[in-house]
């Protein structure tokens, strides 16, 4: 009966950051789980906007050759013109989506926006008692510079913050 009405892309401001996954890696993988692939999901959405090929399990790890690049829309508050909070899910699977997964990890990739180097991230993945762990490197490929002053620093904390207990790999 009642909806709620979600602001439209175009009527919010925000942009569109290139970025690249690279050197996805599962670290201590379950005897049973033969071969894996990675989905990237929009949380807002539920959406997959890329998905990795299958990679065979060896001695209980995983590892992918390829990288995945994508654009994604990231909104901006338009009082304080800081960039929104945009989650992404990283599930790691063996069937289909809803079949067969063996975790996932939530990334917000707004916390890497004005990163200009390659960040290695290693994610625990939730939903998964095998202690289970995903490495990824995240790179912005259109780092976002048009920052107010004195936002530099606070943006620089914030992304290190956010960062500063997935840098133990």
């Amino acid at each position: 009966m009642f909806r709620l009405h979600r602001h439209n892309k175009a009527s919010k401001s925000g942009e569109r950051i290139d970025f690249k996954f690279s050197n996805f890696q599962a670290l201590q993988v379950p005897k049973g789980w033969d071969k894996l692939f990675v989905s990237i999901i929009s949380v807002e959405t539920g959406k997959t906007i890329a998905k990795s090929s299958k990679a065979l399990v060896r001695n209980g790890n995983c590892q992918w050759s390829e990288s995945l690049s994508e654009s994604i829309w990231i909104s901006q508050d338009d009082s304080s013109k800081d960039l929104e909070e945009c989650l992404f899910k990283l599930v790691v699977a063996m069937g289909s989506a809803r079949s067969g997964i063996l975790g996932e990890a939530t990334v917000n990739m707004a916390g890497y926006t004005s990163s200009r180097a390659s960040v290695p991230v290693s994610l625990p993945l939730r939903k998964c008692n095998y202690g289970t762990t995903l490495q990824v490197k995240i790179h912005c490929l259109t780092p976002r510079t048009k920052l107010r002053d004195g936002d530099s620093k606070d943006s620089n904390s914030h992304m290190q913050d956010q960062n500063a207990d997935h840098h133990d790999m």
